[in-house]
């Protein structure tokens, strides 16, 4: 009876390494971009795309997070923005590569420093159906493009 208590234990102990190993606490999406875009209702928004090494004013084609918000224009340092159900504040997602992307349950971004037309810095959290976590700190540079909404 002890010898299936420990075998058990050994189990348990195991499944949660493995589960833990699976499941990521720190992004490696600590680089990238932010710009002027439109919500889906063609209001003004914002987008930000983050990556892993530092990227310039282009399209992104590897693997990145991105950031929607149309709720609270505009961000300004300090400022907390909550994305799920009923919150309506924009969107957030993770992409093997664009136009393949897995929406978050919940999210939340943290602009520790932004400055308008020159770049962010602050953290984040991702939270995806199965339990999914992504999660790391990330420094945005602004993007200037023209964008016209409506």
């Amino acid at each position: 009876m002890l010898v299936r208590k420990q075998v058990g234990t050994v189990i348990v102990f195991a499944l949660t390494v493995v589960a833990a190993i699976a499941i990521p606490t720190d992004s490696s999406f600590s680089y990238g971009t932010i710009r002027s875009s439109c919500a889906p209702t063609d209001a003004p928004a914002i987008a930000i795309t983050l990556t892993t090494e530092r990227s310039e004013c282009k399209r992104t084609t590897g693997p990145y997070a991105s950031f929607a918000i149309w709720r609270g224009l505009p961000i300004h340092a300090g400022q907390v923005v909550e994305f799920g159900p009923g919150s309506n504040a924009g969107s957030a997602a993770r992409c093997a590569k664009e136009g393949d992307c897995k929406l978050a349950q919940s999210a939340t971004i943290v602009f520790d420093s932004y400055e308008e037309r020159s770049g962010a810095k602050g953290h984040y959290e991702m939270e995806f159906k199965g339990g999914e976590t992504l999660k790391g700190t990330f420094e945005v540079k602004w993007c200037e493009e023209r964008v016209i909404c409506g």
